[in-house]
């Protein structure tokens, strides 16, 4: 037998082979493969032709397979079984990766990590859509115990015992002010030095808000607080127009001090976030959800720091 001529063979063209072997006839394997005997019988004839070997012995009632067909019915019967498990498996797959995995997160990581994290995650899993809620991080719990959403990235001091928690940033967080502000050229401040300079602050609901007011209450003074915002961008724009200065997350003001739109200062303080995906225990044996805690622990991480 010229092996050679049977690694060209088509697939299509073995399997055709395997099931006339295996019915012993034409007109049953053609109708198991929903197919014209005609096709069934051009493809053994091409099988033939590539191996260059009679196969089947046939003519008026009588169906014998010669012995190299014989030989080549063994490993295609190990093909069809191999084929008919990969297809079992995928579908399998297919069914845990579908559906949609709802994740809540804050204003500042719906810009500026998460459009990077998702992208990775649905390379690997196009078969999980991806919904994202933004909000504080009291309203993502809320989502959460309310089953609006299935993941949250925040920011926490503390977890509840009804969450599941799974480590993933540590964040620092900075003093900032505009690029002409005067403590701009300071290369470290501690919280005292901020006394009597307007503070713009997150609004309640905020984690940065809480460990901000608990590190100067630590330090016994009372920042001179000039406004509450819920959201980042406009903390970013108020301090950059020299109204005020503001502690945040450093990652969050990345862009705006390479433009010099704004600096950033270290505080001898060590201010950070803890930031973790919470789920409500027991939500992990979602398989959407499972699939992406595993992404993340694995994969997540690097994402993130190539980001960087």
């Amino acid at each position: 037998m010229e092996m050679r001529g049977l690694l060209y063979a088509s697939l299509n063209s073995l399997l055709v082979f395997h099931e006339v072997a295996k019915h012993k006839s034409f007109s049953k394997a053609a109708e198991g493969l929903f197919i014209s005997q005609p096709a069934v019988t051009k493809h053994i004839k091409e099988l033939e032709r590539k191996v260059g070997m009679v196969l089947i012995q046939r003519g008026k009632g009588r169906f014998a397979l010669t012995e190299a067909g014989r030989v080549l019915f063994k490993y295609t019967h190990k093909i069809s079984f191999d084929l008919l498990k990969i297809e079992d498996v995928l579908e399998d797959l297919k069914k845990d990766y579908q559906g949609v995995l709802r994740i809540g997160t804050t204003e500042s990581y719906s810009k500026g990590l998460m459009p990077k994290l998702l992208s990775g995650f649905q390379a690997s899993f196009p078969f999980i859509k991806i919904s994202l809620d933004v909000g504080n991080s009291e309203e993502i719990e809320r989502n959460l115990l309310s089953y609006k959403d299935d993941l949250g990235l925040i920011a926490r001091t503390r977890v509840s015992p009804r969450f599941e928690s799974f480590p993933f940033l540590r964040e620092e967080l900075v003093l900032i002010v505009s690029h002409n502000h005067p403590l701009g050229k300071k290369n470290m401040l501690t919280l005292k030095e901020l006394r009597t300079y307007p503070l713009i602050i997150r609004a309640k609901g905020s984690t940065t808000r809480k460990i901000v007011l608990q590190g100067f209450k630590e330090v016994g003074i009372h920042p001179s607080l000039l406004i509450e915002a819920g959201s980042s961008e406009f903390i970013k724009q108020w301090v950059s127009e020299g109204r005020g200065v503001s502690i945040i997350v450093k990652r969050a003001v990345e862009d705006e001090e390479k433009r010099g739109i704004i600096k950033t200062v270290p505080l001898a303080e060590d201010l950070h976030l803890e930031v973790a995906f919470l789920c409500l225990k027991g939500a992990r044996s979602n398989p959407a959800v499972k699939t992406f805690v595993n992404f993340i622990e694995n994969q997540g991480k690097k994402l993130i720091k190539s980001d960087r």
